[in-house]
């Protein structure tokens, strides 16, 4: 929100701190007092190889002069991801409609292709050209809902319709047909889910191809709460899914086909709670305690790894520890 750490995953030691360069317009407990309402989400990682940088965004109020008052401005933050130090920092100006919703909501940077970024500002949809430092399009009234591939998938403020904008110009892609409602979240690199009702009020959870928008997957269902879903990409070949309520969940590779679903009543198995997953492991917990599911078969690979994590790559895993005293450690990985 006003911050932004860097963390030494080897002693997790914070070594340095970025903050905007204006007075940050916007704290946790301005926004939302209640627990668990920090809106703040986690920066992204835009590039590859050595131009790999780690992007966010901060809402700041820069400071008038003379006759001028002060001004809201959105400032967004590069960091070079091996070294720590600041890469890039573009300020953008809200939309007059966007001041007043920036007053309550902080401005996500949703994905990147190459240099450009794509961020949700107030109600507009921003991209940003990270080399050029500059503003290069702007979709008003548009909710961005995933960056996948070179497109940015969301859906009309105004219409129940979900589009495709390319990432390098904005220029639209593609649309589905009109629908009651409909929300758009991420998948993986290739795909984005749509979740909704069509116009007869059907309820519809549908896995979309994000470069031409081809349904590659449909389920439906009456009742109004069976899709609120949310989906990660083990950063490999699949996707796990899970349901609000936390007693489904189920997995899709590249293509679109679904690869296992929990609960297995045959089986005699439960879903897990899904907590993250990592190249071809999925990280949860049950009743029993936490747990480790094969990404690809759903299988239990480990059912007593002692911890759950939160985040987890090939150094270390972040986790509450096991004696249940609160907190988050860092832990190395082991395998």
């Amino acid at each position: 929100m006003d911050r932004l750490e860097i963390v030494d995953i080897t002693s997790g030691m914070v070594t340095d701190t970025l903050r905007p360069a204006h007075e940050p317009a916007l704290s946790p407990s301005t926004q939302n007092p209640f627990v668990g309402g920090n809106p703040a989400q986690p920066p992204i990682l835009a590039g590859t190889g050595a131009q790999r940088r780690v992007v966010t965004a901060f809402a700041a109020t820069a400071p008038g002069k003379g006759t001028t008052p002060p001004r809201p401005v959105i400032e967004i933050l590069a960091v070079d991801a091996g070294t720590g130090r600041e890469a890039q920092r573009i300020e953008i100006e809200p939309s007059d409609e966007d001041q007043h919703e920036l007053t309550r909501k902080h401005p996500v940077v949703v994905g990147a292709s190459g240099p450009v970024v794509v961020a949700q500002v107030g109600t507009d949809t921003v991209a940003v050209n990270l080399d050029d430092r500059r503003e290069i399009w702007r979709r008003p009234d548009f909710a961005l809902g995933a960056v996948a591939g070179n497109v940015a998938v969301g859906t009309d403020a105004k219409a129940a319709v979900a589009r495709a904008l390319a990432i390098e110009s904005g220029a639209e892609r593609w649309r589905t047909e009109p629908a009651g409602t409909i929300t758009i979240k991420p998948g993986s690199a290739k795909i984005v889910t749509a979740t909704g009702a069509s116009q007869g009020r059907k309820q519809f959870f549908r896995l979309l191809d994000a470069a031409t928008g081809r349904m590659l997957d449909e389920s439906t269902a009456t009742s109004s709460t069976a899709y609120n879903i949310t989906c990660l990409h083990d950063g490999r070949s699949v996707t796990i899914c899970q349901d609000q309520r936390q007693d489904w969940a189920g997995a899709f590779d590249d293509s679109g086909k679904w690869l296992w679903e929990l609960p297995d009543k045959e089986a005699n198995r439960v879903a897990p709670t899904v907590t993250t997953a990592w190249h071809g492991a999925v990280y949860g917990r049950t009743a029993n305690g936490p747990v480790i599911l094969d990404a690809r078969t759903g299988e239990d690979r480990e059912t007593a790894p002692g911890l759950t994590p939160w985040l987890v790559n090939e150094h270390a895993a972040v986790a509450s520890p096991a004696d249940a005293s609160g907190g988050v450690k860092l832990y190395r990985a082991t395998g």
